[in-house]
């Protein structure tokens, strides 16, 4: 035990050379702010977000990991906390993560810039543009096949009421997914996916699947331009998000962070065949919902956009506010299978919206977070945001929620 303290503590030494707020602040494009108290947190109470984060290792509900606060737009915290596990790895400015379903809002955010250009309305028919889906089947709960009584619209895609599932077991078991992280290209895929009857009719249910997958497809017929292509054009260029794409590079393959599975009580190295897609160049996967990987400096910019209003660093008017304040709306009202719809919580077009957190004057905070167990929040009151990322599996939302208390504790 004494071992592994000394292996933690002296990874953070090393580690705290390679992170610096103010070097992040200015990767992201916004000033580091040293004096905390400035910005409404209290210092003491900001180490103690640190110690979370180094619980949670202890406790292995996550491997290394690192996490960010940035509030009127200045970073206020950036920390990373080393695991000391063989297998793990340090994390640094550098480290690149795969980000899964952190990819919906990005898909999400680059479809409503061409809502805004009037190529589609809400409640429009997606097979307009993608004519295979009014041909799809419904499964009833008697287990019956029948046709759509209405058309898939691209509300239900952004909101998961559309039908779609797919997320159907792991990659080396027999079923859609496995056959997702198979394939070769993202309209391969959804052409696949439309043969299979969807578990319910459109709008009837929420139901979490390959929705934004199918959006990301519906973003390639709007536009004449592969989703890749789109999103770099549209907001990784003005954004400056340099290390986000649907494959890895030779040069920042060398900083994907390992896998650690968690399985009998000890964390072991993941295998190459657990990362699951393979983000090689030549497959064309690109999956809206779940296939970028990205950086804290590059998703960060993301969300300084969207509390900006919409807003690039450089001034560039990507998505108006209104637009923006329209995706973080709950969309589901009184639509069943929702699991959080107990807490009194929403879903609005690829977010979801957190209402138990009023006892922070947080009304309205909306995020994602993703299969590897990343996590991002936007509190447009608070005018902040916040970020966690580690790679662990299976996904532990303990990460989220004690991550989370320990950053609104902070504030004073």
């Amino acid at each position: 035990m004494v071992k592994y303290v000394i292996s933690i503590l002296f990874v953070y030494v090393v580690t705290l050379a390679h992170l610096d707020a103010a070097e992040l602040g200015q990767a992201v494009g916004l000033a580091a702010e040293k004096t905390s108290s400035k910005l409404g947190f209290d210092a003491k109470k900001l180490d103690a977000v640190f110690e979370v984060q180094k619980k949670l290792i202890e406790n292995k509900d996550a491997p290394s990991n690192v996490g960010l606060i940035a509030r009127r737009g200045k970073v206020v915290y950036y920390r990373a906390a080393a695991s000391g596990m063989p297998h793990d790895r340090e994390i640094t400015d550098q480290t690149v993560f795969p980000i899964w379903s952190m990819t919906k809002p990005i898909t999400s955010v680059a479809a409503m810039i061409l809502y805004e250009r009037g190529k589609f309305k809400l409640d429009d028919s997606v097979s307009v543009v993608l004519p295979e889906l009014a041909s799809v089947k419904v499964k009833t709960t008697d287990e019956k096949i029948v046709s759509l009584v209405k058309p898939i619209t691209y509300r239900d895609l952004f909101r998961h009421t559309a039908g779609f599932d797919g997320y159907d077991g792991l990659y080396h078991q027999d079923g859609f997914w496995g056959k997702t992280t198979r394939a070769k290209s993202l309209e391969w895929i959804i052409s696949e996916l439309v043969k299979e009857p969807i578990s319910h009719q459109p709008g009837k249910k929420y139901t979490y699947g390959m929705s934004t997958a199918v959006l990301g497809r519906a973003i390639e017929a709007l536009s004449g331009k592969t989703l890749d292509k789109f999103l770099r054009k549209e907001l990784f260029r003005p954004l400056g998000m340099k290390d986000t794409r649907f494959h890895l590079t030779k040069r920042n393959r060398k900083w994907f962070q390992p896998l650690s599975v968690f399985k009998d009580g000890a964390f072991r190295a993941g295998k190459p065949a657990e990362d699951e897609l393979p983000y090689d160049k030549e497959v064309q996967l690109y999956l809206g919902g779940e296939g970028l990987i990205s950086t804290m400096a590059d998703y960060a910019r993301f969300c300084q956009m969207i509390l900006d209003g919409g807003r690039a660093q450089g001034g560039k008017q990507l998505l108006k506010p209104e637009t923006l304040e329209l995706m973080w709306t709950d969309q589901l009202g009184d639509i069943p299978g929702y699991n959080d719809r107990g807490n009194s919580n929403g879903f609005g077009l690829g977010f979801y919206i957190i209402n138990d957190f009023n006892r922070y004057g947080a009304d309205g905070v909306f995020g994602w977070s993703g299969y590897h167990t990343t996590h991002f929040w936007i509190d447009p009151k608070n005018e902040m945001y916040a970020i966690f990322l580690c790679r662990r599996y299976p996904y532990s939302e303990v990460t989220l929620t004690q991550f989370r208390a320990a950053v609104y504790e902070a504030m004073k």
